[in-house]
């Protein structure tokens, strides 16, 4: 949450001609309502569902596509190895401070950080890491901050 996914993969899929989805965007396009109206009305594990189902259903059809997807994806229904078998998984490895920095300035429709006041919001984004990261270091690709534009990438992934 916070790392540039979407900002970048959009650079990165236009940069290779390939399709970008947003996991987040295509919940709000089918359900036809925002992330936190659609936490408050079916709650976190039914977007878990939602997720996985358009997860798979983008790696079913179409193979030359970029996935922007939120933050704890990965973290569920086996997605983080849909992810690796059907392509790569790059994480966009950024310091607890700077994703604070970004969130903070920029909450948007976060419905996992509603109302949290400057403290709690550190204490969220250390311990959710901290219990992700398990998952975000079996991607394929760590990239960290300095190394995070699509030049960059596209050599890592040798597809220049």
């Amino acid at each position: 949450m916070g790392s540039g996914k979407t900002k970048l993969g959009k650079k990165l899929a236009k940069q290779l001609t390939y399709s970008f989805y947003d996991i987040d965007a295509e919940i709000e396009s089918q359900f036809q309502m925002s992330i936190s109206e659609f936490f408050q009305a079916y709650g976190e594990d039914e977007f878990r569902k939602q997720e996985t189902e358009i997860l798979n259903a983008i790696v079913l059809k179409d193979d030359n596509a970029i996935i922007s997807v939120g933050g704890g994806l990965p973290c569920f229904n086996n997605n983080l190895q849909t992810i690796n078998k059907y392509g790569v998984s790059i994480y966009l490895k950024r310091t607890i401070k700077e994703l604070y920095n970004r969130l903070r300035e920029t909450p948007g429709d976060r419905p996992l950080l509603k109302g949290k006041k400057d403290e709690e919001l550190l204490d969220f984004i250390t311990t959710t890491l901290m219990d992700r990261e398990k998952f975000y270091k079996q991607s394929s690709y760590i990239v960290e901050r300095e190394n995070q534009n699509e030049k960059d990438i596209i050599k890592l992934l040798n597809l220049s």
